[in-house]
């Protein structure tokens, strides 16, 4: 939405051009190239961030981050001590998409929440996890998270067994 708006302001201020009216006063012209810079800078910044893909689930040796509202927000943070399990589910899209009977494998980390360690109230889920597959607190598809599935799954739940087992130790 940024990027489309940025591109918008752009496209009208250089389509307008600088002010010529009033060429006595820099105020305007002043206003104009900052207007004008802004509106670049994001059309740049977001375009970067469309072309980088940033993630939404970081893991590294203390745990998982994950970026619920975006990669310039503070991360929800899991240690590895808080994750029971990262297990391969099924979910269905929460709207649009494909028909409601239809399931996409999807990566599901379970945690252990509890008084002192809950899921931010921000944990919007996109997509919703089907009864008898396996549970999951969260869950992403491969609509969501780029690769295959089964290897996220595979290679994070490595991670928590290795860095799991020491944390709770």
């Amino acid at each position: 939405m940024a990027f489309g708006t940025g591109l918008v302001v752009s496209v009208i201020l250089l389509f307008r051009g600088p002010p010529v009216r009033h060429p006595d006063d820099p105020l305007l012209a002043a206003l104009y190239w900052i207007a004008l810079g802004a509106a670049l800078l994001t059309v740049v910044g977001c375009g970067w961030r469309l072309l980088v893909q940033l993630p939404i689930i970081e893991a590294s040796e203390l745990g998982i981050a994950i970026w619920f509202g975006g990669p310039y927000r503070r991360p929800f943070f899991a240690p590895w001590a808080r994750v029971r399990a990262v297990v391969l589910t099924q979910v269905r899209p929460a709207k649009g998409g494909a028909a409601p009977r239809s399931s996409l494998p999807a990566l599901g980390i379970e945690l252990d929440c509890d008084d002192r360690f809950r899921l931010p109230e921000e944990a919007v889920h996109t997509d919703i996890p089907i009864g008898g597959a396996a549970r999951a607190d969260l869950a992403w598809s491969g609509r969501s998270i780029g690769g295959d599935v089964r290897r996220w799954v595979e290679v994070l739940e490595r991670m928590r067994s290795i860095y799991g087992e020491s944390a709770r130790a």
